[in-house]
């Protein structure tokens, strides 16, 4: 950082900045108390930054439009499998070190996405870029945009630090939740499996038919998990051991790796970025790509490490998440090793959303040998990905799934309608999954708190979406509106949605999330809102769930006033316009959220075992 400081000393003087790129508005607050004239031109992409329309306040991701941001999104899955085969293609390069490079380098979209939002005098004028530094979730401080790299080669640009004050953050907990209600969700398997794994690490291997390692738990991995632990199967926590950076350095390998996928990012980045950009950009992705590479291999030796199994019997790795890095380094492990992988279907979003494109090089059957899906619609996607290494095998939604549609009416509750918000930001970590800027998202999910939500008959909990990291510094300003609503009840707690359901009789969500499996399997009316620009539906999952759910598209003519007219309604003429479609939820279910009503651990088992026992 040029000229980086600590903030909060009396001797800083800002009276000199008439340019500044800063997202928080404590900080700015702070600046302006600095000597911070009030006319300089503050860059930002915070919604909260940007909410009260200050002329001085510039939303730095303005440049682009709908439609820019359609074509960047839309071209990310061939820009992506284009690196893979560059990869492939060098010499001594394994499918998985491909497939890292080829994630690493969609990650780095958000980088470039940053980057196209730099002028040519940001280059060369003097510049302030206030970095906000405080508590950012389990993933570090992503709240910054990644200016002072992308400016790092213009001399009259300066970086300083702002301590972030007030700085509570929280992650998803079940505080308040009785442990006899998270069993009731949970169910036997799961205390077969947390049994399993706490006892059987004890017991001699020979006493069992082989060994499931066990790594990033979901629902289906430990219902399948229980299923193989009762045919005699010991199931092994695997765990990520501590990190030895120190013993792993840089081969040759890297440059060549990096010397072939050059070509093809340079003709993305010209696409995209100001003249004065393309090399700094350059250097940033060949430094992304090298660090990803060693971190690829440190992984490796770390998961070489501390996999020991022994080789009279039979082990497999059953995974939650296998598409990321911390897979593709296990799966090339697991391969020397001999350990098959079998990974488990987390959520619904590859079988729903449009844009689902952008996350292919981290489909399951990239990495793993059996992958466990739960719908018709997720086995068709992975069948042609572009990526596929094996064959989705369709085993049904987990039992705790099933189970959130025990009770399916509250008929007393206090707040019969829920909102269950699905409004996540990009910031300068999430994916490219949508073609609005998070300013623009901000004020949707804001007209549709003023125009409907609050202009109901009927008290409405607005339900936060609970990320554990902070993508920006200040609290959502949507918010303020959600609170100052008479009938709203703000719910903030970070408390996962499946413990409330049974208190709420309508249901209300939006985007092609895996959230919406959750509100869907509870049987009670579900109002989806589809947002054209923000994960989308597919074009069959829009159709099968405009005739099985209640769906509302953004872009239709009246759409705020035919959605509050809908919901306006009384609570029990809901309840029966909904009983009227249950003749086409079949058909919608076994499509797209649970092929089958129950026995997916059992399932799964036995299609692992009659595979390889």
């Amino acid at each position: 950082m040029h000229n980086s400081r600590s903030s909060n000393s009396s001797s800083i003087d800002l009276s000199g900045y008439n340019s500044v790129f800063c997202d928080s508005t404590q900080a700015i607050e702070w600046a302006y108390r600095h000597g911070l004239p009030k006319e300089s031109i503050i860059r930002s992409s915070a919604p909260a930054v940007l909410w009260e329309g200050n002329r001085s306040i510039q939303n730095i991701e303005e440049r682009w439009s709908i439609d820019e941001l359609e074509r960047f999104q839309g071209t990310i899955q061939k820009f992506s499998e284009d690196i893979f085969d560059a990869a492939i293609a060098v010499k001594n390069v394994d499918r998985n070190r491909a497939l890292a490079v080829s994630q690493a380098s969609v990650l780095f979209q958000r980088i470039l996405f940053k980057a196209a939002c730099l002028k040519e005098d940001d280059f060369t004028d003097k510049r302030l870029f206030i970095y906000v530094d405080g508590e950012g979730g389990p993933s570090g401080n992503g709240m910054n945009s990644p200016w002072d790299q992308l400016l790092s080669s213009n001399p009259l640009f300066s970086v300083i630090k702002y301590n972030f004050n007030n700085d509570d953050w929280s992650v998803l907990n079940t505080k308040g939740i009785s442990k006899w209600k998270r069993y009731m969700l949970a169910g036997l398997e799961t205390v077969v499996y947390r049994l399993a794994i706490k006892f059987m690490k004890y017991i001699p291997g020979k006493l069992f038919k082989g060994d499931v390692l066990v790594f990033h738990e979901n629902e289906l991995v430990i219902e399948t998990a229980a299923a193989l632990a009762l045919r005699g199967m010991r199931i092994l926590e695997l765990k990520k051991p501590a990190s030895v950076k120190s013993v792993v350095n840089k081969n040759n390998d890297y440059s060549l790796i990096i010397n072939a996928l050059m070509p093809i990012m340079r003709e993305r980045v010209n696409q995209w970025v100001s003249i004065s950009a393309v090399e700094t950009t350059m250097q940033m992705f060949k430094n992304y790509i090298d660090s990803h590479l060693l971190h690829f291999d440190q992984l490796i030796f770390q998961w070489d490490q501390s996999i020991i199994i022994n080789k009279n019997t039979k082990s497999f790795l059953l995974i939650g998440a296998s598409g990321n890095i911390k897979g593709q380094s296990l799966s090339t492990v697991c391969q020397k090793k001999g350990i098959p992988i079998i990974a488990a279907q987390h959520g619904l979003t590859v079988g729903i959303s449009k844009l689902h494109g952008e996350l292919s090089s981290g489909f399951d059957n990239s990495v793993a040998d059996i992958v466990l899906v739960h719908n018709k619609a997720t086995k068709k996607i992975l069948s042609e990905n572009y990526f596929a290494k094996s064959k989705p095998y369709i085993v049904g939604a987990s039992s705790r799934h099933a189970r959130v549609g025990r009770k399916k009416h509250a008929n007393n509750s206090a707040i019969p309608i829920v909102y269950i918000s699905t409004n996540l930001y990009r910031g300068n970590m999430g994916f490219i999954m949508s073609s609005k800027t998070d300013y623009s998202q901000a004020r949707d999910e804001q007209k549709l708190i003023l125009s409907v939500l609050s202009k109901l008959p009927h008290r409405v909990r607005y339900k936060i979406y609970p990320d554990d990291n902070r993508r920006f510094p200040d609290p959502d300003p949507v918010f303020k509106d959600a609170i100052l609503a008479d009938n709203i009840d703000f719910f903030s707690d970070k408390l996962d949605m499946r413990y409330l359901l049974e208190e709420h009789r309508i249901l209300v969500t939006s985007q092609s999330t895996s959230t919406l499996s959750w509100p869907v399997m509870t049987g009670k009316p579900v109002i989806f809102i589809n947002w054209k620009n923000n994960c989308p539906l597919t074009d069959d999952a829009h159709s099968s769930l405009s005739k099985g759910l209640f769906v509302f598209d953004d872009n239709d003519v009246g759409f705020h006033d035919k959605l509050r007219d809908f919901l306006s309604q009384p609570i029990e003429e809901i309840e029966r316009l909904w009983e009227l479609k249950r003749v086409y939820r079949k058909d919608m279910m076994v499509e797209f959220f649970s092929t089958y009503d129950s026995g997916a651990g059992a399932r799964s088992a036995n299609i692992i075992l009659e595979k390889y026992f």
